[in-house]
């Protein structure tokens, strides 16, 4: 597993447990409001189905809320244009192609306040929108045949702060 300017690369031969759970953490945590949160997933294609299954499952259980209280993983968005910069970057994402797997829409609850579900998309790395900084819990995920193709896909994007 190796993690450059905020992209992860997952080979056959990783992990899996620690994988998904690093990337859970990192993609999730501070509701992807930080440049140091993943944004782009690559796994390679003979375990890639088995991860995006178990993260998936992750996303599913992810509370959501006040983070200031114990047990509450990820809070709100900072501003109200964060909540139209989310909305407007899952609509384009599935313009390019992106497939929702889980999230992708603004909490439904009482709490007030910028929630949103985490949000896992399949969609080809080079889309134009993958290529954007949003900073919300906003995932890309796709397969990749080698370690060298993951390294190509991440050298592409112009960002890179971690």
């Amino acid at each position: 597993m190796l993690s450059y300017y905020k992209h992860v690369i997952i080979l056959k031969d990783a992990n899996l447990d620690l994988a998904f759970k690093a990337c859970t953490f990192a993609a999730v945590g501070t509701c992807g409001q930080r440049c140091t949160t993943i944004r782009r997933l690559m796994v390679h294609e003979k375990v890639y189905d088995t991860l995006i299954h178990r993260l998936v499952e992750s996303y599913k259980a992810v509370s959501i809320g006040d983070p200031l209280v114990e047990g509450i993983f990820c809070g709100p968005l900072h501003t109200k244009r964060a909540l139209d910069e989310f909305t407007k970057a899952i609509e384009t994402a599935k313009k390019q192609g992106g497939k929702v797997l889980y999230g992708g829409k603004l909490v439904d609850n009482k709490l007030g306040g910028n929630f949103v579900y985490p949000t896992i998309i399949e969609i080809d790395l080079n889309a134009p929108i993958v290529q954007e900084e949003v900073f919300a819990p906003i995932l890309y995920v796709n397969k990749i045949k080698s370690f060298e193709d993951g390294v190509k896909i991440n050298n592409q994007v112009s960002q890179g702060l971690s």
